[in-house]
Formats: structure tokens, sequence, C-alpha cells
């Protein structure tokens, strides 16, 4: 029981340095994320899955976030790959994670994920918004401020709906997670209990026997 514990103290301790990371990340780069689409995918252990961007025109900036929606150890490893075969970004041994990067080549650049550490499949959940090279902000100078302060007020409406409908995939992979371990528990519990009635009972029994052979003397 002690090891479970122990790896639950630390993967609490983890998810707080990784939390203030992601914090960080999705102020920066997130702000105004409006995903283009958010899916739920499974990597075999050893495997990877390969999504492909078709970039006509460019510059274009691709951004987005991905996570392993439970309580683990294990981390996923995502990489983007160029037109030209070029390896131009990475996300390394993650369990969770912002990406932002600009795509400045025109054809088909290669998202991929694997997993390559851990010693079963893993669900991962992904987001990803592909900006358009037209300029998707209206200029600040054709807005008057009215229109400007609902603008702003609609795109926090749409950063606390995608933060969280983000957190509530988060939510229920960390209580499946959370049941499993509990289950765990109870198996450790109840070997632990039959084998402390085990022993109690094999005391009372030598107890007994000392007892009964003193009265023999």
């Amino acid at each position: 029981m002690f090891p479970i514990l122990l790896s639950l103290f630390t993967l609490s301790w983890c998810s707080i340095e990784e939390t203030k990371e992601i914090m960080q990340d999705w102020d920066k780069y997130m702000r105004g994320f409006l995903p283009d689409d958010m899916i739920s995918f499974q990597i075999e252990k050893g495997g990877e899955e390969i999504f492909i961007e078709s970039i006509k025109k460019t510059p274009t900036n691709i951004r987005g976030t991905f996570f392993i929606p439970i309580y683990t150890m294990d981390t996923i490893d995502f990489k983007v790959v160029d037109p030209s075969g070029s390896m131009i970004y990475a996300k390394m041994m993650k369990k969770e994670a912002v990406f932002n990067f600009n795509a400045t080549e025109k054809g088909d650049y290669q998202l991929i994920f694997q997993n390559k550490r851990a010693k079963e499949a893993k669900v991962v959940q992904f987001a990803i918004d592909v900006a358009k090279s037209e300029k998707e902000e209206i200029e600040q100078n054709d807005i008057d401020p009215i229109e400007e302060g609902v603008q702003g007020v609609l795109q926090k409406i749409r950063d606390v709906f995608y933060s969280t409908k983000l957190n509530e995939l988060k939510s229920k992979g960390a209580l499946a997670d959370v049941q499993k371990i509990n289950k765990q528990l109870m198996v450790l519990t109840f070997i632990e209990t039959v084998a402390i009635c085990g022993v109690t009972a094999w005391q009372v029994y030598y107890i007994k026997k000392l007892l009964n052979d003193r009265r023999l003397v």
C-alpha cells in the first residue's frame, strides 16, 4: 500500500508543477483560443498517431493543447515535421502541454504523437486551432469602442467555455483513474486483512499449544 500512496504523492507534486507551466503557456500563447477540432484518440504501447495539416498560405499560426486525462507517471512525445521532413517543434516526455508554432512553408505538416515509454496504451485528448492566412481579427481602427467591448466579452466567454470543456475532460479521466486506484486499494486492504487474521490465528494456536504443554509438564 505504501508504494501506491507514495506514487499518489509524487503524482500530485508533479501535477502542481506542470499545472503552473501550463497556466503560464496558456496565458502567453492561447489568448482567444478557438479550436477547429477537439478529439480523443488512443496510442498503443510503442506506437504513434500522426495528424496531417495542409498549409496553403504562409505564415500560418498553429496552436493547441493535448493531455492524458488520467493521473499517471507515463508521458508521451509530441513532434511537428514540416513538408521538407525537418522536425521544427517538439514537446518531449509530457503528460500535458500547450503548443504554438508558425508554419512558414506550404505543404503538409505532420503532428506526431508517440507512446514509446508507457507499458500500456494511452488515451489522449487533443485540441487544435489553425489560424487562417487572412487576418481573423478586425483591425482596431475599424471598430468603435462599443463593438470592441462586445468582442472582448465574447472572447472571454469563448475562453471560459473551452477552458471549462478541457477541464471537464480531464476530470472525467481523473475520476476513472481514481476509481481504478480505489479498487487496487480495496484488494490490497483485503489481502492485508486476511494476512493479519491468519497471523493472529496462528499466534492464538501457538499460545494455546504452549499452555497445553505446560499443563502436561
